[in-house]
This record gives C-alpha cells, sequence and structure tokens, in this order.
C-alpha cells in the first residue's frame, strides 16, 4: 500500500473510528447512570441515579441519547457540538468548584471529551458506517 492510498484511508477511518469510540463511551457512561450497569452511579454506589436527580439523572439521559447518535452516526455534527457543551458544563460547573486542577477535580474525563467532541464535529464530514452518510446520498439520487 503505498503513502497516498493509506492517506486517503486515515481521512475517513480515524474520524470514523473518533466518532464510533466517542459515542460507545458516551452511550456506556448514559446507562451507567440512569440504569446502574457497569459500576453504577458516578459516586460508585452501585445503584442509578434517583429518577430525576439534576444534573446526574439528566446528564445520563443525554449522554445516552447522544451516544446513541453518534455511535450511528446520525445528525454527528450538532450531537458532537452538545455533547462537547455538556461535558464544558459538567467541568466548569461541577469539577471546577471542587479545584481548578482536572487530576484533582475529577474532571480530567470531562475536559478530554468536551475538547475531544469539538474535535468530532470539525471533521465529521468525513466519517463513513454512519446514517448522515446514507441520507447525503439519499438526498442526491
Amino acid at each position: 500500500m503505498n503513502i497516498q492510498r493509506a492517506g486517503q484511508i486515515a481521512r475517513w477511518a480515524i474520524p470514523t473510528g473518533a466518532r464510533l469510540v466517542f459515542g460507545v463511551i458516551f452511550l456506556l457512561e448514559g446507562t451507567q447512570k440512569i440504569f446502574g450497569w457497569w459500576s453504577g452511579s458516578p459516586t460508585g454506589s452501585g445503584h442509578p441515579e434517583p429518577f430525576l436527580n439534576w444534573p446526574y439523572w439528566w446528564a445520563g439521559v443525554f449522554e445516552l441519547a447522544l451516544g446513541v447518535l453518534l455511535t450511528v452516526g446520525l445528525w454527528t455534527r450538532v450531537s458532537a457540538v452538545l455533547a462537547a457543551g455538556m461535558m464544558a458544563y459538567a467541568y466548569f460547573f461541577e469539577h471546577l468548584p471542587v479545584h481548578w486542577e482536572p487530576m484533582q477535580n475529577g474532571g480530567a474525563f470531562a475536559a478530554t471529551f468536551c475538547w475531544g467532541f469539538l474535535l468530532l464535529a470539525l471533521v465529521a464530514d468525513d466519517t463513513r458506517l454512519s446514517l448522515d452518510r446514507v441520507r447525503a446520498r439519499s438526498a442526491e439520487s
């Protein structure tokens, strides 16, 4: 395989892989908060967050919905921007008041995902294996 062909593959494979990884992890975070699956709530109690509990239960609802949208690649840019906003809110209003440094305040996940979602929103056009791509092709014909 030559360098040019590898570059063509990387142009779509990297954003697609990132979208799938970010989407699945976000989806899993949502199911953790809503249903108590995996290790339970963010507090480590092993139980789902109480129904309508602000902000954790609601964060789980949005994480689940946006995670599904990102995983299947539907409205990818909008979903990524909303997810980035959610993570920015989580960092600035939940983690930053505890301590300014992400490793001390538990906000490393939120900060990393915020920037990752913003990057994903910028490169979302080149993703494959997505419903956005199917919709674009059907609109052309």
